[in-house]
């Protein structure tokens, strides 16, 4: 009996909240008299402090409404009044004829992994990815954007700012007035000199605090961009992926997106932001409640171009958190030191690739180090290698930078079996690796000595078939012809090759 109740109860509750204008209503469910949002095998506390919703076409928000934000994508965050019921709110919400559309939002949470050997500081990860070699290629060029929305970063941090160095890795907005004291946000001219809503945001902006000082109490993203930016070879802690080499590297945009955790309500926002303030790439390591709004503002990002990279979740689960799951996002997860996947990185239909995520030492707060796992700090690394393609041919767009980040992982680590699979164009694929084990060295390579693939071809006549590498596969020479192979650096055959007799096959 006691099973049937607490169901009625359940039921209740969801049909309390349930209309049509509400999109995540069937995902509602009270706990404890505190209204949860679930996603797959997750439960998200709501923000009962805000809604999102969207206005009908040739509508007006009445002004009764307390707004918080409005972005360019049409979304409204809006104050629950204090004192009013947020049930009764929802309520009135949908009795508002001028509006189409009601989210509820989530306060989320940030995707890391309490390591169980914190005293080991060993960048391990670095030669796995293969990064010493692509670092002969490129080490990272300012003129690409990393924008990490997250708890904040702390761009004081020696590894990030100005040290004892003359250059910083952290994003400089051109059309804001430098601060008089460069660590000191207060210092700015107090004015809105780009246009942008935001004031003095010269490097970054907090959400939560509404103010352009990103340093907070979480050390999350402080850590996560040290992994794509710290300065390599400057005589003290690690080494970033894509820092440079005594000389500015790959920029962080700092954005606060919530302390304790990611809030749902903010992160469109934040996304769209980041695009329009010129990021190239999108770094999330962070999962919250579906969002119409945020699938909205990912795509958005898509259309212009930019990457939005995100940690697969560490919920042990067979499903990749949101927004890791949105088509439109690479979706990472973590191996370990064997090369296996680590046991609580998701995996799925909507993995793309891993990287290693178990004893990844980088930044902490005040200038310090710590060593974490989780797939938070896979995410940074993919994020980070396409900061270096892009380092090399900053005109790549969205589809090739994909493809060579799928297309050119290493399939070799921990013993698993890849196949062809559909919905899967950019090679074989495996539920646990996705496409494979992010390969920094193979990626940049791809653009300096990219391969030439001739497959499914039947020669009759002489041909000859170019490249820096070229692949040959299932391929029938006949007719007299000759097929010559001029590769400068590697030719490989593979699959079905017949030479019939009188014609030739010539590799040089």
């Amino acid at each position: 009996m006691k099973k049937i109740a607490l169901l009625i109860s359940v039921f209740i509750s969801i049909t309390a909240f349930s209309q049509t204008k509400v999109v995540n209503h069937h995902n509602l469910i009270k706990s404890q008299d505190k209204p949860k949002l679930k996603q797959g095998e997750q439960f998200f506390e709501v923000d009962l402090k805000t809604i999102t919703v969207k206005v009908s076409k040739g509508k007006e928000l009445d002004t009764e409404y307390k707004v918080k934000r409005i972005n360019k994508l049409g979304y409204i965050d809006i104050t629950v009044p204090d004192g009013e019921s947020f049930e009764k709110f929802i309520q009135n919400l949908e009795k508002d004829e001028s509006i189409e559309l009601i989210e509820y939002a989530s306060i989320g949470e940030y995707i890391d992994f309490f390591p169980n050997d914190p005293n080991r500081y060993l960048q391990w990860h670095l030669p796995v990815i293969n990064m010493p070699q692509a670092w002969d290629v490129t080490t990272g060029s300012s003129s690409v954007v990393v924008g990490v929305l997250d708890s904040g970063v702390d761009w004081e941090h020696t590894e990030l700012g100005v040290g004892n160095d003359s250059y910083q890795n952290i994003f400089l907005n051109n059309g804001e007035d430098a601060w008089a004291t460069v660590d000191d946000p207060t210092t700015g001219n107090g004015t809105d000199d780009d246009s942008n809503g935001f004031i003095d945001d010269w490097k970054g902006w907090n959400y939560v605090t509404n103010t352009n000082d990103t340093r907070t109490t979480n050390y999350h993203g402080t850590f996560i961009a040290g992994i794509i930016s710290a300065k390599p070879h400057n005589s003290t802690g690690i080494s970033g992926i894509a820092g440079g080499i005594n000389n500015t590297g790959v920029r962080i945009l700092p954005y606060c997106v919530g302390i304790t955790g990611p809030l749902s309500s903010i992160l469109d926002d934040a996304i769209i932001d980041a695009v329009d303030n010129g990021a190239d790439v999108i770094q999330l390591s962070l999962s919250v409640s579906s969002s119409t709004a945020i699938d909205d503002a990912i795509l958005y990002a898509t259309n212009n171009g930019v990457v939005v990279v995100c940690a697969s979740g560490n919920n042990y689960s067979s499903s990749v958190s949101y927004p890791a799951s949105n088509p439109n996002v690479l979706a990472v997860g973590a191996i370990g030191t064997d090369g296996m996947r680590a046991s609580f990185s998701n995996y799925g239909t909507n993995l793309d690739l891993v990287a290693p995520g178990v004893d990844i030492y980088s930044l902490d707060l005040n200038n310090g180090y710590r060593t974490e796992s989780g797939t938070s700090f896979a995410a940074p690394q993919v994020s980070a290698v396409i900061a270096l393609l892009l380092s090399v041919d900053p005109y790549l767009d969205y589809s090739e930078i994909v493809e060579i980040i799928c297309a050119t992982t290493n399939q070799k680590l921990g013993g698993y079996t890849y196949s062809t699979t559909t919905g899967k164009p950019h090679g074989t694929w495996n539920e646990h690796m996705g496409y494979g084990v992010l390969d920094a060295y193979g990626a940049v390579q791809a653009l300096i000595c990219p391969t030439k693939n001739f497959v499914n071809q039947t020669v009759t006549t002489n041909t000859t078939v170019n490249g820096c590498n070229v692949n040959v596969q299932d391929v029938n020479v006949q007719n007299n012809s000759k097929l010559t192979i001029d590769a400068q650096n590697d030719a490989t055959i593979n699959g079905f090759f017949e030479v019939q007799i009188g014609s030739e096959l010539e590799i040089r």
